[in-house]
Protein backbone atom coordinates (compact mmCIF):
# COMPACT_ATOMS: atom_id res chain seq x y z
CA UNK A 1 0.00 0.00 0.00
CA UNK A 2 2.93 2.65 0.88
CA UNK A 3 4.53 1.21 -2.33
CA UNK A 4 1.21 2.26 -4.50
CA UNK A 5 0.88 6.07 -2.16
CA UNK A 6 4.24 7.02 -3.37
CA UNK A 7 3.83 6.21 -7.06
CA UNK A 8 0.59 8.14 -7.21
CA UNK A 9 2.28 11.17 -5.44
CA UNK A 10 5.66 10.92 -7.20
CA UNK A 11 3.20 10.59 -10.46
CA UNK A 12 1.24 13.97 -9.28
CA UNK A 13 4.35 16.02 -8.62
CA UNK A 14 5.54 15.21 -12.26
CA UNK A 15 2.37 16.05 -13.91
CA UNK A 16 2.14 19.18 -11.15
CA UNK A 17 5.98 20.18 -12.79
CA UNK A 18 4.76 19.42 -16.18
CA UNK A 19 1.83 22.08 -15.88
CA UNK A 20 4.31 24.87 -14.63
CA UNK A 21 6.42 23.82 -17.28
CA UNK A 22 3.28 24.81 -19.87
CA UNK A 23 3.02 27.91 -17.72
CA UNK A 24 6.83 29.22 -18.29
CA UNK A 25 4.98 29.46 -22.07
CA UNK A 26 1.71 31.06 -21.11
CA UNK A 27 0.99 31.95 -17.10
CA UNK A 28 0.70 35.90 -17.46
CA UNK A 29 2.92 36.16 -14.15
CA UNK A 30 5.79 35.22 -16.83
CA UNK A 31 5.42 38.12 -18.86
CA UNK A 32 5.73 40.68 -16.57
CA UNK A 33 9.04 42.72 -16.62
CA UNK A 34 11.08 45.74 -14.26
CA UNK A 35 13.35 46.50 -17.24
CA UNK A 36 16.37 45.23 -15.82
CA UNK A 37 16.96 41.38 -14.74
CA UNK A 38 19.42 38.33 -15.11
CA UNK A 39 21.50 39.18 -18.16
CA UNK A 40 21.25 42.77 -17.64
CA UNK A 41 22.81 42.53 -14.25
CA UNK A 42 26.78 41.74 -13.54
CA UNK A 43 27.96 41.27 -10.24
CA UNK A 44 30.88 44.40 -9.51
CA UNK A 45 34.48 43.73 -8.27
CA UNK A 46 33.11 43.31 -4.68
CA UNK A 47 30.62 40.60 -5.62
CA UNK A 48 28.13 42.62 -3.42
CA UNK A 49 26.47 44.91 -6.05
CA UNK A 50 25.13 44.87 -9.23
CA UNK A 51 25.68 47.06 -12.16
CA UNK A 52 23.18 47.51 -14.50
CA UNK A 53 24.67 46.67 -18.16
CA UNK A 54 21.72 47.82 -20.06
CA UNK A 55 18.26 48.86 -19.34
CA UNK A 56 15.40 47.73 -21.78
CA UNK A 57 13.55 50.91 -23.70
CA UNK A 58 10.36 52.06 -22.68
CA UNK A 59 10.36 49.58 -19.58
CA UNK A 60 9.40 50.96 -15.66
CA UNK A 61 13.66 50.89 -15.47
CA UNK A 62 14.10 53.10 -18.39
CA UNK A 63 11.23 55.55 -17.18
CA UNK A 64 12.96 55.43 -13.57
CA UNK A 65 16.24 56.87 -15.73
CA UNK A 66 18.31 53.95 -14.90
CA UNK A 67 21.13 53.39 -17.41
CA UNK A 68 23.92 51.55 -17.92
CA UNK A 69 26.89 51.75 -15.06
CA UNK A 70 24.92 52.26 -12.61
CA UNK A 71 25.24 50.20 -8.98
CA UNK A 72 22.72 48.60 -7.17
CA UNK A 73 23.20 47.96 -3.58
CA UNK A 74 22.14 44.15 -3.49
CA UNK A 75 22.92 44.28 0.67
CA UNK A 76 20.32 46.63 1.01
CA UNK A 77 17.92 44.27 -0.57
CA UNK A 78 15.97 41.12 1.27
CA UNK A 79 16.59 37.52 -0.03
CA UNK A 80 13.02 38.35 -1.94
CA UNK A 81 13.47 41.29 -3.21
CA UNK A 82 16.79 40.03 -4.66
CA UNK A 83 15.23 37.21 -6.27
CA UNK A 84 11.96 39.54 -7.74
CA UNK A 85 15.15 41.63 -9.13
CA UNK A 86 17.21 39.45 -10.61
CA UNK A 87 14.44 37.21 -12.14
CA UNK A 88 12.80 40.12 -13.31
CA UNK A 89 9.43 38.51 -12.67
CA UNK A 90 6.78 40.17 -10.40
CA UNK A 91 2.94 40.61 -10.82
CA UNK A 92 1.94 43.51 -12.46
CA UNK A 93 2.09 46.67 -9.80
CA UNK A 94 4.81 44.84 -7.58
CA UNK A 95 7.32 47.57 -6.56
CA UNK A 96 10.56 46.82 -5.29
CA UNK A 97 13.15 49.84 -4.12
CA UNK A 98 16.31 49.86 -4.63
CA UNK A 99 19.72 52.12 -3.50
CA UNK A 100 21.03 53.46 -6.83
CA UNK A 101 24.49 54.93 -6.57
CA UNK A 102 25.65 56.44 -10.26
CA UNK A 103 29.46 57.89 -9.93
CA UNK A 104 29.26 59.39 -6.21
CA UNK A 105 25.71 60.35 -6.03
CA UNK A 106 23.23 57.43 -4.69
CA UNK A 107 19.32 57.74 -4.90
CA UNK A 108 16.44 55.54 -4.02
CA UNK A 109 14.69 54.35 -7.04
CA UNK A 110 11.22 52.33 -7.07
CA UNK A 111 10.37 50.16 -9.72
CA UNK A 112 7.02 48.84 -10.62
CA UNK A 113 6.71 45.75 -12.61
CA UNK A 114 4.51 46.30 -16.00
CA UNK A 115 3.58 43.38 -18.48
CA UNK A 116 5.28 42.37 -21.32
CA UNK A 117 4.98 40.43 -24.71
CA UNK A 118 4.81 36.73 -24.87
CA UNK A 119 6.58 34.82 -27.34
CA UNK A 120 5.42 31.24 -26.66
CA UNK A 121 6.76 29.87 -29.92
CA UNK A 122 10.26 29.99 -28.55
CA UNK A 123 9.22 27.92 -25.61
CA UNK A 124 8.65 24.79 -28.02
CA UNK A 125 12.17 23.13 -27.09
CA UNK A 126 11.13 23.44 -23.88
CA UNK A 127 7.65 22.43 -23.97
CA UNK A 128 8.96 19.10 -25.80
CA UNK A 129 11.05 18.04 -23.41
CA UNK A 130 9.72 18.60 -19.96
CA UNK A 131 6.17 17.12 -21.93
CA UNK A 132 7.93 13.95 -23.13
CA UNK A 133 10.66 13.63 -20.13
CA UNK A 134 7.45 14.03 -17.17
CA UNK A 135 5.25 11.76 -18.98
CA UNK A 136 7.99 8.82 -19.17
CA UNK A 137 9.03 9.24 -15.99
CA UNK A 138 5.00 9.90 -14.14
CA UNK A 139 4.52 6.05 -15.97
CA UNK A 140 7.59 4.36 -15.11
CA UNK A 141 7.11 5.62 -10.89
CA UNK A 142 3.48 5.04 -11.07
CA UNK A 143 4.10 1.17 -12.56
CA UNK A 144 7.23 1.12 -9.92
CA UNK A 145 7.80 3.07 -7.22
CA UNK A 146 10.55 2.58 -6.16
CA UNK A 147 13.70 4.81 -4.84
CA UNK A 148 14.99 4.87 -8.07
CA UNK A 149 12.19 5.68 -9.82
CA UNK A 150 11.79 8.51 -7.16
CA UNK A 151 15.08 9.75 -8.47
CA UNK A 152 14.48 9.71 -12.24
CA UNK A 153 11.31 11.67 -11.35
CA UNK A 154 13.14 14.14 -9.45
CA UNK A 155 15.31 14.37 -12.64
CA UNK A 156 12.71 14.94 -14.99
CA UNK A 157 11.96 18.11 -12.74
CA UNK A 158 15.00 19.53 -13.99
CA UNK A 159 13.10 19.76 -17.71
CA UNK A 160 11.81 23.31 -16.29
CA UNK A 161 13.78 26.25 -16.33
CA UNK A 162 13.83 27.92 -13.04
CA UNK A 163 13.01 31.91 -13.23
CA UNK A 164 10.08 31.26 -14.90
CA UNK A 165 8.79 28.86 -12.57
CA UNK A 166 9.75 30.84 -9.72
CA UNK A 167 7.96 34.11 -11.42
CA UNK A 168 4.60 31.57 -11.62
CA UNK A 169 4.83 31.84 -7.58
CA UNK A 170 5.72 35.37 -7.57
CA UNK A 171 2.63 36.22 -6.52
CA UNK A 172 3.25 34.47 -2.91
CA UNK A 173 3.87 37.71 -0.24
CA UNK A 174 7.47 38.19 1.07
CA UNK A 175 8.96 37.60 2.71
CA UNK A 176 8.02 33.58 2.17
CA UNK A 177 8.69 34.19 -1.54
CA UNK A 178 12.16 34.53 -0.84
CA UNK A 179 12.01 30.68 0.35
CA UNK A 180 10.12 29.52 -2.62
CA UNK A 181 12.60 30.76 -4.48
CA UNK A 182 15.55 29.49 -3.43
CA UNK A 183 13.92 25.69 -3.24
CA UNK A 184 12.78 26.11 -7.11
CA UNK A 185 16.33 27.05 -7.91
CA UNK A 186 18.06 24.36 -5.43
CA UNK A 187 15.45 21.58 -6.81
CA UNK A 188 15.31 22.34 -9.96
CA UNK A 189 18.67 23.91 -11.05
CA UNK A 190 20.91 22.27 -8.95
CA UNK A 191 20.30 18.24 -8.14
CA UNK A 192 18.37 17.15 -10.85
CA UNK A 193 21.66 15.62 -12.30
CA UNK A 194 22.74 14.78 -8.90
CA UNK A 195 19.64 12.77 -8.82
CA UNK A 196 20.84 10.27 -11.30
CA UNK A 197 23.31 9.28 -8.66
CA UNK A 198 21.22 7.37 -6.64
CA UNK A 199 19.16 6.49 -9.81
CA UNK A 200 22.40 4.82 -11.35
CA UNK A 201 23.55 2.82 -8.39
CA UNK A 202 20.02 1.01 -8.22
CA UNK A 203 19.64 0.62 -12.26
CA UNK A 204 18.25 -1.69 -13.39
CA UNK A 205 18.05 -3.49 -10.09
CA UNK A 206 18.88 -2.95 -6.40
CA UNK A 207 22.83 -3.45 -5.58
CA UNK A 208 23.80 -6.81 -4.52
CA UNK A 209 27.97 -7.42 -4.46
CA UNK A 210 29.21 -5.24 -1.52
CA UNK A 211 31.30 -2.69 -4.49
CA UNK A 212 27.86 -1.87 -5.52
CA UNK A 213 26.12 -0.95 -2.33
CA UNK A 214 29.49 1.18 -1.07
CA UNK A 215 28.77 2.86 -4.50
CA UNK A 216 24.92 3.57 -3.53
CA UNK A 217 25.93 4.99 -0.32
CA UNK A 218 28.22 7.08 -1.86
CA UNK A 219 26.22 8.28 -4.46
CA UNK A 220 23.20 9.05 -1.89
CA UNK A 221 25.96 11.07 0.66
CA UNK A 222 26.69 13.19 -2.62
CA UNK A 223 23.64 13.87 -2.83
CA UNK A 224 22.81 15.36 0.05
CA UNK A 225 25.60 16.95 0.39
CA UNK A 226 24.80 18.70 -2.83
CA UNK A 227 21.43 19.81 -1.43
CA UNK A 228 23.04 21.19 1.13
CA UNK A 229 25.56 23.39 -0.35
CA UNK A 230 22.96 24.26 -3.02
CA UNK A 231 20.58 25.45 -0.15
CA UNK A 232 23.57 27.60 1.41
CA UNK A 233 24.56 28.99 -1.97
CA UNK A 234 21.73 29.56 -3.22
CA UNK A 235 20.70 31.86 -0.63
CA UNK A 236 23.23 34.05 0.05
CA UNK A 237 24.73 34.13 -3.41
CA UNK A 238 24.13 37.93 -4.37
CA UNK A 239 23.07 37.29 -8.03
CA UNK A 240 22.10 33.97 -8.26
CA UNK A 241 23.88 31.80 -11.13
CA UNK A 242 25.97 35.23 -11.83
CA UNK A 243 27.81 35.99 -8.86
CA UNK A 244 29.41 32.85 -8.13
CA UNK A 245 29.49 31.63 -12.08
CA UNK A 246 32.51 29.63 -11.89
CA UNK A 247 31.23 27.90 -9.22
CA UNK A 248 28.06 26.63 -11.06
CA UNK A 249 29.82 25.97 -14.03
CA UNK A 250 32.44 23.44 -12.30
CA UNK A 251 29.56 21.89 -10.12
CA UNK A 252 28.37 20.74 -13.36
CA UNK A 253 31.18 19.50 -14.66
CA UNK A 254 31.61 17.50 -11.97
CA UNK A 255 28.54 16.31 -11.42
CA UNK A 256 28.44 14.94 -15.43
CA UNK A 257 32.24 13.46 -15.12
CA UNK A 258 30.35 11.09 -11.58
CA UNK A 259 27.74 10.48 -13.68
CA UNK A 260 29.69 9.53 -16.24
CA UNK A 261 31.80 7.22 -13.41
CA UNK A 262 28.63 5.37 -12.14
CA UNK A 263 27.31 4.60 -15.87
CA UNK A 264 30.51 3.13 -16.53
CA UNK A 265 30.71 1.01 -13.35
CA UNK A 266 27.12 -0.19 -13.79
CA UNK A 267 27.67 -1.29 -17.61
CA UNK A 268 31.18 -2.97 -16.15
CA UNK A 269 29.36 -5.00 -12.96
CA UNK A 270 26.80 -5.78 -15.69
CA UNK A 271 27.77 -9.31 -17.40
CA UNK A 272 26.02 -10.93 -20.77
CA UNK A 273 22.63 -10.27 -21.84
CA UNK A 274 21.79 -7.73 -19.30
CA UNK A 275 24.98 -5.86 -20.39
CA UNK A 276 23.98 -6.34 -24.09
CA UNK A 277 20.51 -4.90 -22.74
CA UNK A 278 21.35 -2.34 -20.52
CA UNK A 279 24.64 -0.79 -22.66
CA UNK A 280 22.92 1.27 -25.18
CA UNK A 281 20.34 2.32 -22.15
CA UNK A 282 24.04 3.68 -20.41
CA UNK A 283 24.24 5.68 -23.59
CA UNK A 284 20.94 7.47 -23.21
CA UNK A 285 22.20 8.34 -19.38
CA UNK A 286 25.24 9.66 -21.27
CA UNK A 287 23.37 11.89 -23.85
CA UNK A 288 21.18 13.08 -21.14
CA UNK A 289 23.41 14.36 -19.07
CA UNK A 290 26.03 15.60 -21.60
CA UNK A 291 22.73 18.24 -22.60
CA UNK A 292 21.48 19.11 -19.06
CA UNK A 293 24.96 19.44 -18.04
CA UNK A 294 25.54 21.97 -21.39
CA UNK A 295 21.88 23.44 -20.87
CA UNK A 296 22.91 25.12 -17.39
CA UNK A 297 26.64 26.28 -18.85
CA UNK A 298 24.79 27.59 -22.08
CA UNK A 299 22.12 28.97 -19.72
CA UNK A 300 24.73 30.47 -17.66
CA UNK A 301 26.98 32.32 -20.70
CA UNK A 302 22.97 33.50 -21.68
CA UNK A 303 23.07 35.26 -18.25
CA UNK A 304 26.67 36.95 -18.70
CA UNK A 305 25.85 38.06 -21.93
CA UNK A 306 23.38 41.31 -22.69
CA UNK A 307 22.60 40.37 -26.26
CA UNK A 308 23.12 36.31 -26.44
CA UNK A 309 23.65 34.98 -30.36
CA UNK A 310 20.41 33.24 -32.43
CA UNK A 311 23.52 30.27 -32.32
CA UNK A 312 23.89 29.99 -28.68
CA UNK A 313 20.13 30.37 -28.29
CA UNK A 314 19.48 27.40 -31.34
CA UNK A 315 22.35 25.07 -29.33
CA UNK A 316 20.55 26.17 -25.85
CA UNK A 317 17.06 24.72 -27.65
CA UNK A 318 19.04 21.33 -29.46
CA UNK A 319 20.31 20.76 -25.69
CA UNK A 320 17.20 20.54 -24.39
CA UNK A 321 15.38 18.24 -26.62
CA UNK A 322 18.59 16.20 -25.89
CA UNK A 323 17.40 16.08 -22.41
CA UNK A 324 14.41 13.77 -23.55
CA UNK A 325 17.75 10.78 -24.26
CA UNK A 326 17.21 9.18 -21.06
CA UNK A 327 13.62 8.90 -20.37
CA UNK A 328 13.09 7.67 -23.78
CA UNK A 329 15.86 5.27 -23.74
CA UNK A 330 14.72 3.97 -20.87
CA UNK A 331 10.95 3.74 -21.67
CA UNK A 332 12.22 1.82 -25.04
CA UNK A 333 13.75 -0.99 -23.08
CA UNK A 334 11.28 -1.39 -20.84
CA UNK A 335 9.00 -1.58 -23.47
CA UNK A 336 11.13 -4.25 -26.19
CA UNK A 337 13.92 -5.77 -23.54
CA UNK A 338 11.75 -5.49 -19.91
CA UNK A 339 15.37 -3.78 -18.58
CA UNK A 340 12.73 -3.06 -15.56
CA UNK A 341 10.18 -5.35 -14.48
CA UNK A 342 7.25 -3.66 -15.26
CA UNK A 343 3.87 -4.56 -15.98
CA UNK A 344 2.13 -2.12 -18.73
CA UNK A 345 -1.66 -2.44 -18.21
CA UNK A 346 -2.13 -0.94 -21.51
CA UNK A 347 -4.51 -2.96 -23.96
CA UNK A 348 -4.34 -1.76 -28.27
CA UNK A 349 -7.76 -0.11 -27.66
CA UNK A 350 -6.98 2.19 -25.53
CA UNK A 351 -3.57 2.86 -27.30
CA UNK A 352 -5.00 3.28 -30.45
CA UNK A 353 -7.76 5.77 -29.33
CA UNK A 354 -4.85 7.75 -27.34
CA UNK A 355 -3.03 7.90 -31.12
CA UNK A 356 -6.35 8.85 -32.46
CA UNK A 357 -6.65 11.88 -30.19
CA UNK A 358 -2.93 12.76 -29.91
CA UNK A 359 -3.74 13.57 -34.27
CA UNK A 360 -6.79 15.19 -34.14
CA UNK A 361 -5.17 17.70 -31.24
CA UNK A 362 -2.27 18.05 -33.77
CA UNK A 363 -4.66 19.49 -36.13
CA UNK A 364 -7.07 21.05 -34.04
CA UNK A 365 -3.58 23.07 -32.53
CA UNK A 366 -2.75 23.51 -36.43
CA UNK A 367 -6.12 25.01 -36.54
CA UNK A 368 -5.48 27.18 -33.68
CA UNK A 369 -1.96 28.27 -35.23
CA UNK A 370 -3.53 29.35 -38.54
CA UNK A 371 -5.92 31.91 -36.93
CA UNK A 372 -3.17 33.47 -34.42
CA UNK A 373 -0.61 33.90 -37.27
CA UNK A 374 -2.67 33.97 -40.61
CA UNK A 375 -4.21 37.63 -40.69
CA UNK A 376 -6.33 37.33 -43.44
CA UNK A 377 -9.55 34.96 -42.98
CA UNK A 378 -9.43 33.96 -46.51
CA UNK A 379 -6.12 32.58 -46.49
CA UNK A 380 -6.71 31.13 -42.83
CA UNK A 381 -10.04 29.25 -44.33
CA UNK A 382 -8.50 28.20 -47.15
CA UNK A 383 -5.58 26.31 -45.27
CA UNK A 384 -8.23 25.02 -42.83
CA UNK A 385 -9.55 23.24 -45.74
CA UNK A 386 -6.36 21.83 -47.44
CA UNK A 387 -5.73 20.29 -43.32
CA UNK A 388 -9.02 18.86 -42.93
CA UNK A 389 -9.18 17.23 -46.47
CA UNK A 390 -5.52 16.25 -46.39
CA UNK A 391 -6.23 14.75 -42.56
CA UNK A 392 -9.78 12.59 -44.38
CA UNK A 393 -7.24 11.03 -46.76
CA UNK A 394 -4.68 10.16 -44.41
CA UNK A 395 -6.44 9.12 -41.52
CA UNK A 396 -7.00 5.24 -42.65
CA UNK A 397 -3.48 5.06 -43.97
CA UNK A 398 -1.92 6.55 -40.10
CA UNK A 399 -4.38 3.76 -38.61
CA UNK A 400 -3.09 0.96 -40.60
CA UNK A 401 0.73 1.93 -40.09
CA UNK A 402 -0.13 3.43 -36.27
CA UNK A 403 -1.28 -0.15 -35.93
CA UNK A 404 1.40 -1.96 -36.90
CA UNK A 405 3.98 0.09 -35.32
CA UNK A 406 2.30 -0.37 -31.91
CA UNK A 407 2.24 -3.87 -32.54
CA UNK A 408 5.90 -3.75 -33.11
CA UNK A 409 6.92 -1.76 -30.44
CA UNK A 410 4.47 -1.03 -27.83
CA UNK A 411 3.61 -4.64 -28.03
CA UNK A 412 6.54 -6.12 -29.61
CA UNK A 413 6.13 -9.10 -26.72
CA UNK A 414 2.64 -9.88 -27.55
CA UNK A 415 3.55 -9.95 -31.68
CA UNK A 416 6.62 -12.73 -30.54
CA UNK A 417 4.18 -14.91 -28.37
CA UNK A 418 1.12 -14.36 -31.37
CA UNK A 419 3.99 -15.49 -33.66
CA UNK A 420 5.10 -17.97 -31.91
CA UNK A 421 2.26 -19.68 -30.72
CA UNK A 422 1.51 -20.02 -34.84
CA UNK A 423 3.86 -21.38 -35.59
CA UNK A 424 2.85 -24.24 -33.10
CA UNK A 425 -0.27 -24.02 -34.90
CA UNK A 426 1.21 -24.83 -37.74
CA UNK A 427 3.80 -27.45 -36.70
CA UNK A 428 0.87 -29.14 -35.26
CA UNK A 429 -0.20 -30.62 -38.39
CA UNK A 430 3.04 -32.77 -38.64
CA UNK A 431 2.99 -34.25 -35.03
CA UNK A 432 3.51 -37.90 -35.88
CA UNK A 433 2.63 -38.67 -32.22
CA UNK A 434 -0.06 -37.57 -29.25
CA UNK A 435 2.83 -37.18 -26.83
CA UNK A 436 3.81 -33.97 -29.10
CA UNK A 437 0.47 -32.67 -29.29
CA UNK A 438 0.43 -32.74 -25.04
CA UNK A 439 3.92 -30.56 -24.69
CA UNK A 440 2.86 -28.26 -27.66
CA UNK A 441 -0.22 -27.60 -25.25
CA UNK A 442 1.13 -28.21 -21.65
CA UNK A 443 4.64 -26.68 -22.30
CA UNK A 444 5.33 -24.51 -25.13
CA UNK A 445 2.16 -22.56 -24.87
CA UNK A 446 2.86 -22.27 -21.10
CA UNK A 447 6.36 -20.89 -21.51
CA UNK A 448 5.64 -18.43 -24.68
CA UNK A 449 2.96 -16.77 -23.20
CA UNK A 450 4.57 -16.80 -19.19
CA UNK A 451 2.00 -18.71 -17.63
CA UNK A 452 2.36 -19.83 -14.03
CA UNK A 453 0.41 -23.64 -14.93
CA UNK A 454 -1.02 -25.43 -17.38
CA UNK A 455 -2.40 -29.10 -17.86
CA UNK A 456 -3.80 -31.24 -20.16
CA UNK A 457 -6.31 -33.75 -20.06
CA UNK A 458 -7.07 -37.07 -22.87
CA UNK A 459 -9.80 -39.19 -22.85
CA UNK A 460 -8.65 -42.64 -22.19
CA UNK A 461 -11.50 -44.85 -23.68
CA UNK A 462 -14.34 -44.02 -26.03
CA UNK A 463 -16.47 -43.52 -22.37
CA UNK A 464 -13.53 -43.22 -20.36
CA UNK A 465 -12.36 -41.17 -17.70
CA UNK A 466 -9.98 -37.81 -18.93
CA UNK A 467 -6.20 -38.21 -17.79
CA UNK A 468 -3.31 -35.82 -17.53
CA UNK A 469 -1.15 -36.25 -19.83
CA UNK A 470 1.21 -33.27 -19.52
CA UNK A 471 1.33 -30.30 -17.30
CA UNK A 472 3.24 -27.54 -16.61
CA UNK A 473 3.40 -26.86 -12.21
CA UNK A 474 1.52 -29.44 -11.44
CA UNK A 475 3.16 -32.35 -8.68
CA UNK A 476 2.58 -35.47 -8.35
CA UNK A 477 -0.10 -35.38 -5.88
CA UNK A 478 -2.39 -32.92 -8.20
CA UNK A 479 -5.18 -34.43 -10.14
CA UNK A 480 -4.02 -37.22 -12.53
CA UNK A 481 -7.75 -38.04 -13.89
CA UNK A 482 -10.85 -36.92 -14.18
CA UNK A 483 -14.24 -38.38 -14.51
CA UNK A 484 -16.50 -38.11 -17.31
CA UNK A 485 -19.22 -37.24 -15.21
CA UNK A 486 -17.61 -34.44 -13.55
CA UNK A 487 -19.24 -31.05 -13.88
CA UNK A 488 -16.45 -29.48 -15.72
CA UNK A 489 -16.36 -32.06 -18.18
CA UNK A 490 -20.44 -31.90 -18.77
CA UNK A 491 -19.90 -27.66 -18.69
CA UNK A 492 -17.16 -28.21 -21.51
CA UNK A 493 -19.45 -30.70 -23.75
CA UNK A 494 -22.24 -28.06 -23.12
CA UNK A 495 -20.27 -25.34 -24.21
CA UNK A 496 -17.59 -26.02 -26.52
CA UNK A 497 -15.94 -22.92 -25.63
CA UNK A 498 -13.15 -21.48 -23.25
CA UNK A 499 -14.51 -21.05 -19.64
CA UNK A 500 -13.24 -19.21 -16.64
CA UNK A 501 -13.28 -21.93 -13.74
CA UNK A 502 -14.57 -18.67 -11.16
CA UNK A 503 -17.07 -17.85 -13.71
CA UNK A 504 -19.27 -21.45 -13.12
CA UNK A 505 -18.38 -21.77 -10.27
CA UNK A 506 -15.81 -24.51 -10.89
CA UNK A 507 -13.30 -25.95 -8.25
CA UNK A 508 -11.71 -29.26 -7.03
CA UNK A 509 -9.56 -29.88 -4.33
CA UNK A 510 -7.24 -32.11 -6.07
CA UNK A 511 -6.35 -29.12 -8.61
CA UNK A 512 -3.13 -26.79 -7.68
CA UNK A 513 -3.39 -24.22 -5.18
CA UNK A 514 -1.50 -20.89 -5.24
CA UNK A 515 0.18 -19.61 -7.79
CA UNK A 516 -0.33 -22.97 -10.01
CA UNK A 517 -4.02 -22.41 -9.26
CA UNK A 518 -6.02 -23.16 -13.03
CA UNK A 519 -8.50 -20.34 -14.17
CA UNK A 520 -9.14 -20.82 -17.69
CA UNK A 521 -10.31 -24.21 -19.20
CA UNK A 522 -9.92 -25.15 -23.05
CA UNK A 523 -12.18 -27.79 -24.79
CA UNK A 524 -10.57 -29.78 -27.33
CA UNK A 525 -12.96 -31.13 -29.83
CA UNK A 526 -13.41 -33.03 -32.80
CA UNK A 527 -17.12 -33.53 -34.43
CA UNK A 528 -18.52 -31.83 -31.39
CA UNK A 529 -16.60 -34.56 -29.38
CA UNK A 530 -14.87 -33.72 -26.58
CA UNK A 531 -11.78 -35.62 -26.57
CA UNK A 532 -9.68 -33.65 -24.38
CA UNK A 533 -9.57 -30.35 -22.46
CA UNK A 534 -6.46 -28.03 -20.99
CA UNK A 535 -5.97 -26.12 -17.81
CA UNK A 536 -3.94 -22.93 -17.53
CA UNK A 537 -3.15 -20.61 -14.80
CA UNK A 538 -2.71 -17.01 -14.00
CA UNK A 539 0.16 -15.35 -15.74
CA UNK A 540 3.34 -14.99 -14.67
CA UNK A 541 2.33 -10.90 -13.46
CA UNK A 542 -1.06 -12.56 -11.54
CA UNK A 543 -3.05 -11.22 -13.88
CA UNK A 544 -5.44 -13.73 -15.54
CA UNK A 545 -4.95 -14.37 -19.27
CA UNK A 546 -6.57 -11.67 -21.50
CA UNK A 547 -9.29 -12.38 -24.39
CA UNK A 548 -6.68 -12.48 -27.43
CA UNK A 549 -4.66 -14.96 -25.21
CA UNK A 550 -7.88 -16.76 -24.71
CA UNK A 551 -8.08 -16.88 -28.36
CA UNK A 552 -4.65 -17.78 -29.30
CA UNK A 553 -5.55 -20.62 -27.09
CA UNK A 554 -8.52 -22.00 -28.18
CA UNK A 555 -6.88 -21.64 -31.87
CA UNK A 556 -4.19 -23.96 -30.38
CA UNK A 557 -6.94 -26.88 -29.17
CA UNK A 558 -9.01 -26.58 -31.73
CA UNK A 559 -5.16 -27.46 -34.25
CA UNK A 560 -4.51 -30.14 -31.63
CA UNK A 561 -7.97 -31.50 -31.96
CA UNK A 562 -6.99 -32.28 -35.30
CA UNK A 563 -3.72 -33.69 -34.66
CA UNK A 564 -5.02 -35.60 -32.07
CA UNK A 565 -6.96 -36.97 -34.82
CA UNK A 566 -4.68 -37.17 -37.18
CA UNK A 567 -2.13 -39.23 -34.87
CA UNK A 568 -4.78 -41.50 -34.27
CA UNK A 569 -5.27 -42.15 -37.85
CA UNK A 570 -1.99 -42.72 -38.95
CA UNK A 571 -1.24 -45.01 -36.09
CA UNK A 572 -4.27 -47.31 -37.44
CA UNK A 573 -3.20 -47.15 -41.41
CA UNK A 574 0.00 -48.30 -39.57
CA UNK A 575 -1.40 -51.12 -37.43
CA UNK A 576 -3.77 -51.69 -40.42
CA UNK A 577 -0.62 -52.64 -42.59
CA UNK A 578 1.12 -54.33 -40.17
CA UNK A 579 -2.14 -56.60 -40.64
CA UNK A 580 -2.20 -56.87 -43.68
CA UNK A 581 1.48 -58.24 -43.67
CA UNK A 582 1.03 -61.06 -41.82
CA UNK A 583 0.51 -64.72 -43.77
CA UNK A 584 -2.57 -65.98 -44.12
CA UNK A 585 -4.05 -69.16 -42.11
CA UNK A 586 -3.34 -72.29 -44.11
Amino acid sequence: MSRTILGWSCATFAAIMLVLAWGEAFSPLVHTTFGIASGLLEPDSSGKNAVVARVVPHSPAAAARLRAGDVIDLEALSLSERYRLVTGYSPVGTTITLDVRRGSTTRIVSLRAASRARNPASAFALLTNATVTLVIVALLVLLRPSLATVALVFYGAGAITTFPVIAEFSWIPDPYFGAVAVFINVAFAGLPMFALFPFLTRFPHPPKTRAAQARMHVADGLFILAAIGFTFWLTYEPLPFQTWEALALWSQVVALVIVLGFAVAAYREAGGEERRRIGWVIAGFVISAVAYAGVNVVMALIALTSSPTSALLALLRALQIGQCALPIALAYAILRHRVLDIGFAVNRTVLYATMTTLVVGVVSLLDWAVSRTVAEQRWALAIEGFVTVGFGFTLNWLHGRTERLIDRVVFRKRHIAERRIEYRIEALGFASSAEAVDNALAVDAAEILELRSAAVFGRAGPDGDFTRSASTAWSNNDATSLSSDALLVRTLRALERPIFLDDVAVHYATFPEGDARPVLAIPIVAQHELIGFTLYGNRADGASPDPEEVALLARLAAAAGNAYGAVEARQWRARATQLNALPLPS
